[in-house]
């Protein structure tokens, strides 16, 4: 299927090009419509990973009524959503992704979109005290994170996405938004409820069935 994604990368990085546009043209303060981000999935076509338009949606008016820097644990149509998003704004947005060969895709995308304020980082996954998480480099991040969205790593991952509180607490503003997808299922919940044993929060379920979260401080 690589080989397949690369020849395809021209076609799909040439309609993503005319989808981004859309939203570069909009104000900076306009959240994105649903036929924008619809036109946004189709033109990614990572259909069986892709995040659902309702939390496309959740992600997309958040990231234009925030402020300070975005963090993503994890890539993909989020990632293209927000860096079109915020490309006016030059905004610092940072993504960490620990599957090489994904990380080595998306940059040539990110790349054809010139989304140069669009930091993607390579970051493996290593062992912390009773979980996986992202290595993450030294210095990363400048200012207070003020918006996580965090969709990685995977579910197989030891610990799962719990790695996100403990390792950035100190990183996290403390308006700070964390976004997660698949609230759904259990594990994901039972982060949450772990985090809160670390720190209060407050988690607020949206979505159909509940599929996704707003996790804020108390």
């Amino acid at each position: 299927m690589n080989w397949l994604r690369e020849r395809l990368l021209p076609i799909r990085g040439a309609l993503l090009s005319k989808v981004c546009n859309r939203f570069r043209d909009k104000p900076l303060n306009k959240p994105p419509c649903v036929f924008d981000v619809l036109l946004l999935v189709l033109s990614w076509g990572n259909l069986g990973y892709a995040a659902g338009l309702s939390y496309l949606r959740h992600v997309g008016g958040y990231a234009v009524r925030s402020e300070g820097v975005i963090l993503e644990c994890g890539s993909g149509a989020t990632t293209l959503l927000i860096g079109a998003l915020t490309g006016k704004a030059e905004r610092q947005f940072i993504v960490l992704e620990h599957n090489k060969t994904w990380y080595d895709y998306l940059r040539k995308i990110l790349d054809h979109l010139e989304f140069s304020h669009v930091t993607l980082l390579h970051a493996p996954l290593v062992d912390y005290e009773g979980y996986r998480w992202y290595r993450i480099p030294h210095n990363l991040v400048t200012d207070q994170i003020s918006l996580v969205i965090c969709d990685g790593p995977p579910s197989s991952n030891p610990g799962g996405r719990y790695g996100l509180l403990p390792t950035m607490l100190e990183h996290l503003s403390e308006d700070c938004v964390i976004l997660m997808d698949d609230t759904h299922r259990r594990a994901e919940r039972n982060i949450i409820d772990a985090w809160t044993e670390c720190r209060c929060l407050k988690a607020n379920r949206i979505g159909r069935l509940g599929t996704h979260a707003e996790v804020v401080f108390c």
